[in-house]
């Protein structure tokens, strides 16, 4: 028998099948049929594994499991309420799809000296406890007290579709049904929204591949084949754009890791030519900042002739404006934003788009914007239904 060698003919999976394969769940159906296999130890595994897919392709899927927790703090503990109660229910084969963490709303902390966690009674201890027993198909639900039974089973519905149809990837958290995923993640927004540091924190937190369009079109033109010498000598079109962020997204990182894209697309022609990529983007979230605060905004940043850095205007003597903040040309790129761009977008995204207001804090904004991400899709792809629209405000 001659022994084969893997490294002659190395395969890899095709770009195009990965959003295949996010949209009509396989991985999960794979999950699924082998743990169906390993509960039943047919003698015959391929006449089990048809009749499990016939079932399965008439059933689509599980019917929900639901588990509830809930916090010392509302005064309704119920069973499970210890995290051996947990390990219990477990063992014995009780494994839920969605577990809901019914629990107050958290104030804001305030600034403190001890850097030490406050102390917490046996009750509150036991509850992270489950919490952290059923992070896998965890969901949390923040109950107010002026909340009325139909405001609360409205949460509560809600977080158990968005554990239906949501999908994370590596260093993104556990995806409910075991299926792996990654975000490919379009920010929009106008100059001086903070599109850019917003989509840089983004990366850095769910280590994403970051990508400015004005990135990309430079390491183009410094290329010194056919392409990036046509790039030099003409304006590139709608097209050629799309060309350059097509061949970037679908390198290896990009697929592997996903990415967060900003400063393309700026028109519903370019978003309908990067929709029609074979990596489409799977979270669109449109920041929202009226066009006073974004020249403000730009108008006071300066940059270091020296460093590069920015900095503010003032202050030091070799921070100055950077000549693509000019005022004249910054109101002309504002206005065709708001006037043209922001309403195609809009149409091209439809309702699987996220919007919601930039013009607060940082951090503020960067929690909406982590939020808008970790959240399920605005259409559940499968059972093929419209959720609501979506908002992180």
């Amino acid at each position: 028998m001659t022994e084969t060698d893997a490294t002659n003919r190395p395969l890899e999976m095709v770009p195009r099948f990965i959003p295949y394969m996010e949209k009509y769940r396989v991985y999960q159906i794979f999950k699924d049929m082998l743990k169906d296999l390993l509960i039943n130890l047919p003698k015959d595994h391929l006449k089990h594994m048809k009749i499990f897919l016939h079932r399965y392709s008439q059933s689509c899927k599980d019917a929900d499991r639901i588990i509830l927790l809930v916090s010392p703090e509302l005064e309704h503990i119920d069973h499970p309420c210890t995290v051996r109660e947990a390990r219990c229910l477990q063992q014995d084969g009780v494994l839920p799809t969605v577990t809901l963490a019914l629990m107050p709303t958290p104030p804001q902390a305030p600034p403190s000296d001890n850097l030490l966690t406050s102390a917490r009674s046996f009750f509150q201890q036991d509850f992270e406890g489950l919490k952290f027993a059923y992070k896998a198909t965890l969901k949390e639900v923040y109950i107010d007290s002026e909340d009325e039974i139909e405001k609360i089973s409205t949460k509560c519905f809600n977080a158990i579709r968005a554990c239906a149809a949501g999908a994370q990837g590596p260093y993104q958290g556990h995806h409910v049904v075991g299926a792996p995923g990654v975000y490919r993640v379009l920010v929009i927004g106008p100059r001086g929204s903070g599109r850019r540091s917003q989509a840089l924190a983004l990366a850095k937190h769910f280590r994403l591949v970051y990508l400015h369009f004005d990135d990309l079109l430079s390491e183009a033109k410094a290329k010194t084949d056919e392409f990036g010498q046509k790039l030099r000598q003409h304006e590139p079109s709608v097209q050629v754009k799309a060309v350059i962020v097509k061949r970037r997204i679908l390198l290896k990182d990009c697929i592997d890791n996903g990415w967060v894209l900003v400063g393309f697309p700026m028109s519903g022609k370019e978003f309908e030519l990067l929709d029609n990529t074979p990596t489409p983007p799977n979270r669109i979230i449109i920041l929202n900042v009226d066009a006073s605060t974004c020249k403000s905004r730009r108008l006071s940043r300066g940059v270091d002739w020296c460093s590069g850095d920015e900095a503010p205007l003032g202050s030091g003597s070799r921070v100055m404006r950077h000549p693509r903040d000019d005022e004249a040309q910054l109101e002309t790129e504002l206005d065709n934003y708001f006037s043209e761009a922001l309403a195609e977008l809009r149409a091209a995204a439809g309702i699987t788009a996220v919007e919601f207001d930039a013009s607060q804090s940082f951090d503020g904004v960067q929690v909406k914007l982590q939020a808008a991400v970790m959240a399920a899709p605005s259409f559940d792809i499968e059972c093929g239904a419209q959720l609501c629209h979506v908002r992180a405000d």
